[in-house]
Parts: C-alpha cells; sequence; structure tokens
C-alpha cells in the first residue's frame, strides 16, 4: 500500500500517543512518536481502527463514557504456536494430499474433544516451501477465555500441551517430540462477542456523539466482526461511507456560515 500511495499517505513505525480537538476549528491534533521524534498532524476526521482497549486511553479526555464502554470489552489471552514434525509422525488418514501429504487448511477443536488447544492450521500446505521437504508445519492457537492461565505458563510447558493435544487427532502415537519454530502469547488477543457486545459498541459511539466528537470514527474487529473479510467489508462499505457523510455535513455547514 505504501508504494502505491507514497510516503505521506502511509506512514509506517508512527505510534499514536494522544488525541484532542480543537473545539474552535474542530479538527483533530494527532501526537505521533516517530523514527525521527515527536510529530503532530491535524485531520478533520480520524478512524480509529486500534483495539478497544488501544483507543480507549485515547478518547478519555475527549469522552470518557465512551471509553469506558470500550474497556469493558474483554480480550482474553492466546498463544500462537508454530511447531513442526516429521511427515511420517501423521497419522494415515490425514495424508490425503497429492504423494501422501497433509493437505487442507486446517481444523477448529470443540471443547468436546477433550483438548485444550483451540484449533490447527497446516501452514506447510498452505504455504509451500515454508520447511524441508518431508516435514509439516503447523501452526497451532491454545489459550482463550476457559484457558486464561496460559499466560503463566512456559514456552515448555505450552507447547508439551499442543502436542499431547495433537496425538488425540491428527499424529501417530509414537510420533517424536515437535520443533518448537515460534510460540507468541497475545496477551489480549480476539475480542469476545457476549451478550450486549454490540450496544457497548453502539454506545460507545454515542458516547462520542455526545462529547461532541464529530468526525471520530471507531472501526476494527471488535466493531466489524474478528474475519479479516469483516474488517475490510466495513471499512469500505460502513466506515468510509461515514467518514464521506461527514465531510459532505462539514461542506454544507461551511457552506451556510459564508452565504449568511
Amino acid at each position: 500500500v505504501r508504494g502505491e500511495q507514497g510516503d505521506d499517505a502511509v506512514r509506517c513505525d508512527w505510534k499514536l500517543t494522544a488525541i484532542s480537538r480543537d473545539e474552535t476549528t474542530g479538527k483533530y491534533n494527532l501526537s505521533y512518536d516517530t523514527p525521527d521524534g515527536a510529530r503532530t498532524l491535524v485531520a478533520k476526521s480520524v478512524a480509529l481502527t486500534v483495539p478497544a482497549y488501544v483507543a480507549a486511553p485515547l478518547i478519555k479526555s475527549m469522552a470518557g463514557d465512551a471509553s469506558d464502554k470500550l474497556l469493558d470489552i474483554y480480550y482474553p489471552p492466546v498463544a500462537a504456536v508454530t511447531i513442526a514434525y516429521p511427515e511420517e509422525a501423521v497419522r494415515d488418514e490425514s495424508m490425503t494430499g497429492p504423494g501422501r501429504t497433509l493437505e487442507g487448511f486446517g481444523q477448529l477443536h470443540p471443547r468436546t474433544q477433550g483438548v485444550t488447544t483451540l484449533g490447527t492450521i497446516y501452514s506447510s500446505a498452505l504455504f509451500p516451501g515454508r520447511v524441508p521437504k518431508g516435514q509439516v508445519l503447523i501452526l497451532n492457537y491454545i489459550g482463550g477465555c476457559t484457558n486464561t492461565g496460559i499466560v503463566d505458563q512456559s514456552e515448555d510447558e505450552i507447547v508439551a500441551q499442543v502436542d499431547k493435544d495433537l496425538r488425540t487427532m491428527l499424529l501417530k502415537p509414537d510420533a517424536p517430540a515437535p520443533i518448537k519454530v515460534g510460540l507468541r502469547i497475545w496477551p489480549k488477543a480476539i475480542p469476545q462477542f457476549n451478550v450486549g457486545h454490540f450496544d457497548r459498541v453502539n454506545a460507545a459511539k454515542d458516547g462520542l456523539k455526545q462529547a461532541g466528537c464529530s468526525g471520530l470514527f471507531l472501526g476494527g474487529n471488535y466493531v466489524s466482526g474478528v474475519a479479516l473479510g469483516k474488517c475490510v467489508e466495513y471499512g469500505y462499505v460502513n466506515l468510509a461511507g461515514e467518514i464521506a457523510e461527514h465531510a459532505r455535513s462539514v461542506k454544507e455547514e461551511v457552506k451556510e456560515m459564508v452565504e449568511n
């Protein structure tokens, strides 16, 4: 995107640290930490698409009620665990691809299976060339709202639990120990759409309006849905329309002021 739009359109490595609204002009002052030091940009409208817990402190001084509603949105921890095995470690019935290879996207694990791993992605099947020939690369997710203690476990303990779970569904009982390729714990991972979730989101939006923060819009996976496609769709269909409508209304206000 940066290559197509240019450096002025896409700023990488800029961290937004504060937002304030100029009551006279109605514009927003955006304070950033950048590789070149502190910078401030001025904008007529802002689409805030960071996680709810990141957006909350940014808008706290302008819209306290909206900030509080965003903090009510729950993000449980999840660990992403990438491990590798030799192909012969995988059960024969799972090797359905050409030349007896692991094929498919992956699998989700219902709690009724008695495992704690949430889901598994067959990385080497989706992205050829990720591992040497004869190996399979598997990305697993473990944790979530029913296993928040994942943040207190060591990496070895987490890998051991994932390996144990995979042996009940994908691997042969005598499979060798996995090779740990990567592990990252996300303390706040996926927003939970619990009962009343959209009431909280709408209350946050209403809080912005009541605080006079017209032109400041909320987006991201807690608003649209956690899937990437949902985020893109919301940006094009909903958020872009809201911003365009705001721009039109501001233009009309300015026109009326000039005419009067």
